[in-house]
C-alpha cells in the first residue's frame, strides 16, 4: 500500500474527532449501534475492538471493508462471505519486546487508502487494549496530524481501558518524535511500580504511589525511633 496525503484531514477540536469528505466537509462520528457494545468507533472509518465482540453480521452491520486482527494467539477472524472484505493478519504477541513498530507504516497507509476509497476498517487483538490501540494510535500520528499524547487522550476518551504495553509505548514515543520532532509523552519512574510508566498512566497510579511514599516514611519513622524502657 502506498503512502496516502494527509490533506483530507482538519485538526482535531475539543476532543472531538472529524475527518472531511471530498467536498471538505466535516463528517462527524455516527454512535456505535446499541447493539454491538465493545465496539469503539474512532473515527468515521475506524474502530477498535476485542476480538469476544466480533462476527460475521458486526462486520457487515458496520459496513467493514478491512479487518486488521493483530493477536498471535488468535484463529482467523470470522469473516462474513456475503460481501468480499480485505483481510490482515500480524502475529504478534503482547509483550513489551515484540517489535510492533515495523507495522505501523503498514498498517496506517493500509487504513488511510481505504478511507480514501470511502471504505472502513475494524482493527482487533484479543481485548483491543495493547496492540490493536498501539496501531489506531500510530495512525492518528501519521494521517491525522496528531502527537502521540493527543491521539492517546483521544482514544482513551472513546474507549477508557486501552494500555497499550510500556514497550509499545516506547516505540511510538520513537514514532512520535520520527514524525512530529519531538516526544509528547514522557516516561516517569514510580517507585510503587519500580519500573517506569509512560506520563499519560500517571494519574492512575498517582494514588498508589502516594500510599506508597506514605507507608515509606512511616516505616522511616518507626526504625528511628528509639526503643523506651
Amino acid at each position: 500500500m502506498t503512502s496516502a496525503s494527509t490533506e483530507n484531514f482538519q485538526q482535531y477540536d475539543n476532543g472531538t474527532a472529524t475527518a472531511c469528505n471530498s467536498n471538505n466537509k466535516a463528517a462527524e462520528i455516527k454512535e456505535i449501534p446499541p447493539s454491538f457494545p465493545g465496539v469503539s468507533q474512532l473515527l468515521p472509518h475506524l474502530y477498535l475492538c476485542g476480538a469476544s465482540v466480533l462476527s460475521p453480521t458486526v462486520i457487515t452491520s458496520l459496513g467493514i471493508n478491512l479487518v486488521i486482527n493483530v493477536a498471535s494467539e488468535l484463529p482467523d477472524t470470522p469473516l462474513p462471505t456475503t460481501v468480499p472484505i480485505l483481510y490482515l493478519r500480524i502475529d504478534i504477541s503482547d509483550r513489551p519486546n515484540a517489535e510492533l513498530h515495523k507495522h505501523f507504516d503498514e498498517v496506517a497507509d493500509m487504513i488511510e487508502e481505504v478511507r480514501q476509497n470511502g471504505g472502513k476498517t475494524l482493527v482487533h487483538c484479543v481485548a483491543g487494549v495493547s496492540r490493536s490501540a498501539s496501531l489506531c494510535l500510530a495512525y492518528l500520528m501519521k494521517y491525522c496530524g496528531m502527537t502521540l499524547h493527543d491521539a492517546f487522550m483521544h482514544i482513551k476518551s472513546v474507549r477508557p481501558q486501552i494500555r497499550p504495553n510500556t514497550g509499545f509505548f516506547e516505540q511510538l514515543r520513537c514514532y512520535d518524535e520520527q514524525i512530529h520532532g519531538r516526544q509528547s509523552v514522557k516516561m516517569v519512574f514510580l517507585e510503587c511500580l519500580q519500573r517506569e510508566i509512560p506520563d499519560v498512566y500517571e494519574t492512575e497510579f498517582r494514588p498508589m504511589e502516594e500510599f506508597y511514599q506514605r507507608q515509606r516514611l512511616a516505616n522511616k519513622r518507626n526504625r528511628q525511633t528509639p526503643l523506651t524502657t
